[in-house]
């Protein structure tokens, strides 16, 4: 995330301080059995989370004010996770999830050596704005095969064309900067439930296309800087819209968006309901505030 990039130490020590407890040769933890370019790349990702994360935390000051931010660390057989949500008038709720994925929960996951997935979703104040979840996620397996992943997208009330659309185009050009092909990480942000239930926006990209990206300095950069990118972009379309009139109509369209969103975490989408514990979830992504 680079609108924010010149934080303080004292700020990104703080927050790296709050990643899942769990020794250094554990399950998810183990950097010392990677080979020397994985444990690389792993030392890379830390400090892609590290950095994204005091970069996230103080925009959302810069646009809330000053507010509390409630940590929660919570462990699980399957996986451990760290949430920080804060709350305001411009950011409704903001929320960042660290996680280390352990023990695989067939077919969704997989067994990890090394695991990392850093998580924000915003609910924005205005109706303007959809809701935004994005991800990326870093995994090396007990029998040395690698994922590098991640999805990004926005989930819209009110649909202003433009804004998708300059959303939409800064993922294009990174993809066209580096020479990949967006073709079939578009396709995946274009089907299934996201269209018949969660009505997403479809500007952003998901990495679980196949064949499956490995964790290699390429593909680490591509999806990493995918996701400053539709961050930066979608926190510059929130910052236009965040003080415009709105009519009763957009906080209608925002009301029924929520709900989609709920539903969709609660019932149609799989992999939230099989592997994300609701009490990650339901803290971490869950509206501000559901109306039926």
């Amino acid at each position: 995330m680079n609108m924010q990039r010149a934080v303080s130490i004292t700020v990104a020590c703080w927050l790296v301080t709050f990643v899942p407890a769990a020794h250094a040769d554990s399950p998810g933890n183990d950097i010392e059995a990677l080979n020397p370019e994985q444990a690389r790349l792993a030392e890379a990702m830390l400090g892609f989370i590290s950095e994204t994360e005091a970069s996230f935390f103080a925009t959302v000051r810069r646009l809330n004010g000053e507010a509390p931010v409630e940590t929660r660390s919570l462990e699980f057989d399957d996986a451990d996770y760290t949430v920080k949500v804060t709350r305001g008038e411009v950011i409704e709720k903001a929320g960042s999830t660290l996680s280390m994925t352990k023990k695989g929960i067939k077919p969704y996951t997989q067994d990890a050596l090394w695991s990392r997935t850093l998580t924000i979703d915003i609910h924005p104040k205005t109706p303007l704005v959809g809701f935004l979840h994005a991800f990326v996620a870093f995994q090396i397996n007990p029998d040395g095969k690698s994922s590098m992943g991640g999805s990004m997208d926005i989930v819209p009330g009110t649909r202003i064309e433009a804004d998708l659309v300059y959303i939409k185009e800064a993922v294009d050009e990174v993809f066209d900067r580096r020479g990949a092909d967006i073709t079939n990480y578009r396709k995946v942000v274009s089907s299934g439930q996201r269209i018949k239930n969660l009505q997403a926006a479809r500007i952003g990209v998901s990495f679980y296309a196949r064949p499956f990206l490995d964790v290699t300095q390429d593909n680490f950069a591509l999806v990493t800087e995918t996701f400053d990118t539709f961050l930066d972009a979608y926190i510059a379309v929130l910052e236009k819209r965040k003080d415009q009139a709105f009519s009763a109509e957009d906080l209608v369209a925002q009301d029924v968006m929520r709900v989609r969103w709920l539903e969709d975490q609660m019932i149609h989408d799989p992999y939230a309901q099989y592997v994300i514990p609701h009490a990650v979830r339901s803290f971490a992504n869950y509206p501000p505030l559901v109306r039926y």
